[in-house]
């Protein structure tokens, strides 16, 4: 695995960031995420992954930090105030100069970001055992007294690691923006805390949002998307902030949906809300409009479409928030 490889794989595989995958998905990543590039994710043999002829650790098996499992080594993940995560993770046994050990070391020393996995569901659940996407890290340092690599995730150091091989500032802030969605969604995020320019986070969120409604609105499903040679797709649906920007509600996609363009306006006017239950509901506001094949009442009650990934699924917190301060409730 060329380094270019390496890190192509691990940026399309931040989509599944926050996201529950079965054993297969990582085994055979080839016949189930071919895009990924890759033959497969991890082996599910040992913790450390080493691809065959890669000097770095590519990805890291946790079988306890999110409580799928006991283990030998009792992984634990610590949600830091400064918006990461970190975690101890104890090398393989049989000395620190084996093979897969030499991987790890390789990727701290290159200031490589690598993936993270954990079981979070055992074998003996019903439908067998699940695996969550941590998503990415970068080992900080090997703590010799304590037997342990310290890694850290959701950093602004994953992005730098790929800027190496990387030049792309909207890819890398779409990855910026998927590395936090293991975490709470902070309503209110500090904007200081991106590397993009705000234009770069702007069409990565809108790049994610879209991509996790399919490009539909997610009310009424209408789609348009044309694709003409040498130009980009011209694309009718819009990735709606649920708490708007200006009332500095984040770029993070669980702040937001996919909305045609009639209903994001009508969103945003407060005509209608989405309830934590998903559902359409209608401000009385419309029924004194004057109005003419205006179709917003036919979806009061009707639940709206869901993202492809559960992760990215609309915080209640936030839809909570646009139901006391922009829905039109009389």
């Amino acid at each position: 695995m060329s380094p270019e490889q390496r890190a192509r794989a691990l940026l399309y595989l931040s989509r599944f960031i926050g996201t529950e995958v079965p054993a297969a998905f990582l085994q055979k990543t080839a016949e189930h995420c071919a895009p990924a590039g890759i033959p497969h994710i991890h082996s599910l043999q040992e913790g450390i992954y080493k691809p065959k002829g890669s000097p770095h650790a590519f990805c890291l098996w946790s079988r306890s930090a999110v409580g799928g499992a006991s283990a030998v080594y009792p992984d634990e993940l610590h949600v830091e105030s400064n918006g990461t995560w970190t975690m101890d993770y104890a090398p393989k046994d049989g000395g620190l100069e084996s093979a897969v050990n030499r991987s790890v070391f390789k990727v701290m020393e290159d200031k490589l970001p690598l993936l993270v996995i954990a079981t979070s569901r055992p074998k003996s659940s019903h439908g067998g055992a699940r695996y969550r996407i941590l998503g990415l890290a970068m080992i900080e340092n090997f703590d010799a007294g304590a037997d342990v690599f310290r890694i850290r995730g959701a950093s602004t150091a994953v992005v730098e690691g790929f800027k190496a091989v990387n030049t792309d500032e909207a890819e890398l802030a779409q990855v910026e923006i998927r590395e936090h969605l293991i975490l709470p969604m902070d309503l209110h995020e500090p904007r200081a805390t991106y590397t993009a320019s705000r234009a770069a986070r702007s069409r990565a969120f809108g790049s994610i949002v879209l991509e996790e409604y399919r490009r539909q609105c997610c009310v009424c499903s209408s789609m348009f998307v044309l694709r003409e040679p040498g130009k980009g797709p011209l694309v009718e649906a819009e990735a709606a902030h649920i708490i708007p920007v200006h009332a500095k509600g984040p770029d993070d996609p669980r702040n937001g949906i996919s909305l045609c363009r009639r209903h994001h306006w009508a969103f945003d006017a407060g005509l209608f809300t989405v309830t934590a239950g998903l559902l359409v509901r209608l401000s009385p506001a419309v029924s004194r409009a004057e109005q003419h094949r205006f179709d917003l009442v036919e979806y009061d009650g009707e639940l709206v479409a869901r993202p492809v990934r559960e992760s990215c699924e609309p915080d209640p917190r936030a839809l909570e928030w646009h139901q006391e301060k922009v829905f039109r409730a009389a």
